[in-house]
């Protein structure tokens, strides 16, 4: 087994024997490993653990087959950068004749000339009588050695997993040997609870408090707590006058903090069915004339008191305001510079 360790050369004693390093050496296994990379960037890290939580039918697996073709070509997912790689998608939920068509116009979608050799594909109502991929998936990762392993859904996948904490723990103790010794990711797919009926129960939107939205999820806190990444698809609050909004996507990290909000739309084939889903950009995504206005009036470049006078707010909303629009990716912050992204309106 390769570990992380092995991997560094001139490694210490310490970190031979058990793993233990100076601040310096860790930063050289990361180096070395890969750790720290990413395979989605700001939302799937290499070797990492994340829950991905959705409500039943509004679109999950066509996003998340989308995010699996692009890491097994290498090519941009909404937006951002991936690392080309092996992806094992498990689906114990799409028989085997929706998960082609999907693929189909998923790859007419990403324009891609052929379907990915990379892209490897399990599905429950397909497998050998003698797989139990609840028993079976360590060994199989083993042998198709992906970097990113995709589990639709989880509970399927381990039906227990939502009655007890320490349940909880235990499969996310396996994932971690598995990602320790394939250095692979692991993305099990979840959903939340049934809405209350009570207004003041209501889970907050998810662009707005995806801590809170995410208090929501289906059973044990630990199923959010033991992830290292959590990431929520989620229909939108809000709507926009210009542009149809299909889907939201935010969520965040146990140390990264948020991941920045996505609004997305669905792309129709020419038979006016969907085949994909495109980034939404664009000062409408603000959901607020004023704001639009404030944003289209800054130069291309602009210091907080440059912005604080054009929107003509106190310092905070300012900053506010400003954090929004790097959130919904129409602007950037550089420095002690504010830059605005070129987006289609």
């Amino acid at each position: 087994m390769t570990t992380a360790a092995s991997a560094m050369p001139g490694r210490s004693p310490l970190a031979h024997k058990w793993g233990i390093y100076t601040p310096g050496e860790l930063r050289q296994c990361c180096d070395a490993t890969g750790h720290g990379d990413a395979l989605i960037a700001d939302l799937i890290p290499k070797q990492s653990i994340s829950l991905v939580v959705g409500d039943s039918g509004i679109g999950k697996s066509p996003l998340l087959y989308q995010a699996a073709l692009c890491v097994a070509t290498g090519i941009p997912f909404l937006g951002h950068q991936t690392s080309l790689g092996r992806v094992l998608y498990l689906d114990f939920e799409n028989g085997l004749g929706q998960v082609d068509e999907l693929i189909c116009r998923l790859s007419r979608h990403l324009r891609l000339s052929a379907v990915p050799d990379n892209l490897m594909l399990w599905n429950y109502n397909d497998a050998p009588h003698k797989v139990d991929a609840g028993r079976d998936l360590a060994a199989m990762v083993a042998d198709a050695q992906p970097a990113w392993v995709i589990l639709d859904s989880l509970t399927a996948y381990a039906p227990e997993i939502e009655e007890k904490a320490g349940y909880v723990t235990r499969i996310y103790q396996s994932f971690r040997k598995i990602v320790r010794e394939n250095q692979t990711a692991i993305t099990g797919v979840h959903h939340p609870k049934k809405p209350s009926v009570k207004a003041e129960e209501a889970a907050p939107p998810l662009e707005e408090n995806p801590h809170g939205w995410f208090l929501q999820a289906r059973g044990s806190r630990a199923l959010v707590n033991g992830s290292d990444m959590r990431i929520g698809i989620d229909r939108p609050s809000r709507r926009s006058a210009s542009r149809e909004i299909a889907l939201v996507l935010g969520g965040f990290g146990r140390v990264r903090g948020n991941i920045p909000t996505m609004f997305l739309s669905r792309v129709m084939g020419d038979d006016d069915e969907p085949i994909g889903y495109e980034k939404l950009t664009g000062a409408g995504l603000l959901f607020n004339p004023e704001q639009e206005q404030a944003y289209r009036n800054l130069p291309p470049t602009a210091r907080f008191k440059d912005a604080q006078r054009i929107y003509g707010k106190g310092a905070q909303a300012t900053l506010d305001w400003l954090n929004k629009c790097v959130s919904v990716g129409i602007m950037r912050k550089e420095g002690r510079e504010y830059r605005k992204v070129e987006v289609a309106e």
